[in-house]
């Protein structure tokens, strides 16, 4: 795979957004987290493990880890398909390939997305990579992360979600 420079490697890890800088975790955090769990007085990545690490209440009652289905964070609207308690979510009950397709479909590529696929085992914060552009795609998993480009068509050593997508067009 051609190696490609999509953005800076400077030690803040910070992008710009409308409302200044911010990097992966303050995003997580700011259009996720917050949502699940009380963020007072912790750092962003330790917010961002919280989040990811903590049992959530379900609109069914009960509670459970985010072990199952999948989420995409934006600045405007973040969804997730686990029916969570939470407030300011937005539930959403598609396969997780069928979630994803359509984001790419509509994203334009000018504000940034988290991609995230849950299992058995919590998402660890080194998984979690933002897309800030169509051609660079990154999928967070518990497994690891999955990187590809929207538009080209999979290769023999391209990953299991990117060849699902491809396949479904």
């Amino acid at each position: 795979m051609e190696a490609r420079l999509l953005a800076s490697r400077e030690p803040s890890g910070l992008f710009r957004t409308g409302s200044g800088d911010m990097n992966t975790y303050e995003f997580f955090v700011n259009h996720f987290g917050r949502y699940l769990v009380d963020c007072e007085g912790l750092t962003p990545a330790a917010a961002s493990w919280k989040a990811l690490s903590s049992n959530h209440q379900l609109q069914k009652g009960t509670a459970s880890r985010l072990s199952s289905g999948w989420a995409i964070v934006r600045p405007a609207k973040t969804s997730v398909q686990l029916k969570l308690a939470a407030t300011g979510l937005h539930f959403d009950e598609r396969t997780r390939i069928e979630a994803f397709m359509e984001e790419f479909e509509t994203w334009d590529g000018k504000e940034p997305r988290l991609f995230l696929m849950f299992d058995k085992a919590p998402v660890p914060i080194s998984n979690l990579f933002l897309s800030v552009d169509r051609r660079w795609v990154r999928i967070c998993s518990p497994a690891g992360v999955e990187s590809f480009d929207i538009d080209a068509e999979p290769t023999h050593e391209s990953g299991g979600i990117q060849k699902a997508i491809w396949k479904r067009k």
